[in-house]
């Protein structure tokens, strides 16, 4: 079974603001995620897409058989004008799409035969908002059956700290504009939320494995990728095959994030 997660940046559209009926980055997520070919597509930040498009819409740009999104429904981006959302699509069988709410926001939870993955955005400001976050989700699994959690936990692991440390501070200091975003970033090193999954049996599949962010798309040009802020955790049952952050100039092109890829067995 191949997973793929991916936040693809203000739903594809060239902003937050944009009011371009279709996303302007849509033509090359549809085209990279063919290419791709995952059998289970969690999208994070689908900003405007349940104002924009259905799910039959859906079906039909990306090939895929069952689609579910839905809104974040939260109330601090409402206040800012993009309330964001995330976005489901999967050819294999669904039991049941549930939108869960988890504190402040909503995410999506899939049953599938014999495995339930979680599509999740956490908070992007505060680590406490995101632990509160995290706890409810865990509150929402059903014991006994295998499970992934995915999608951008705007948090980093505490494992990729110090390199993380060392990468922001090289970004502050040759881009003095990146000021701005500094307390965020010192409050995502707090790693708090990663830890609090493993604490609770889930492993860590992409440990090692590469930074997701940024790309070059991101509007401060830092050269290489300085933190991992997206995710694949799985319970123990879960075989992992592969994990990998899908890089090259087809990925720079459509978010500011790397997508990551798991490939996974039931045990």
């Amino acid at each position: 079974m191949k997973i793929l997660s991916w936040n693809i940046m203000s739903g594809g559209f060239s902003s937050y603001d944009s009011l371009a009926k279709t996303p302007e980055r849509l033509d090359l997520l549809v085209s990279t995620l063919k290419s791709i070919n995952a059998d289970f597509v969690s999208l994070v930040d689908t900003h405007r897409w349940t104002e924009v498009f259905t799910p039959e819409d859906l079906k039909k740009m990306f090939g895929y058989e069952n689609v579910y999104m839905v809104k974040l429904e939260d109330e601090r981006l409402k206040i800012k004008g993009h309330d964001n959302g995330v976005t489901v699509l999967t050819r294999l069988p669904v039991n049941k799409f549930e939108t869960i709410r988890i504190f402040s926001r909503n995410a999506i939870k899939t049953s599938l035969e014999g495995l339930d993955v979680f599509t999740t955005y956490l908070d992007d400001l505060s680590e406490d908002t995101r632990l509160v976050q995290s706890d409810s989700l865990l509150n929402q699994i059903t014991t006994g059956t295998p499970t992934i959690i995915t999608g951008d936990l705007n948090t980093i692991d505490e494992v990729d700290v110090e390199e993380a440390k060392r990468q922001i501070e090289t970004m502050l200091i040759e881009h003095p504009e990146s000021k701005a975003i500094e307390p965020i970033l010192k409050e995502m090193m707090r790693g708090e939320v990663t830890r609090k999954f493993r604490e609770n049996g889930f492993v860590d599949m992409g440990v090692g494995k590469g930074c997701t962010f940024p790309s070059t798309l991101f509007p401060i040009k830092v050269g290489q990728p300085i933190a991992r802020f997206d995710y694949g955790f799985c319970t123990p049952d879960i075989k992992i095959e592969n994990f990998e952050v899908l890089k090259g100039s087809e990925f720079d092109q459509v978010s500011d994030h790397f997508p990551i890829k798991m490939e996974i067995w039931l045990k």
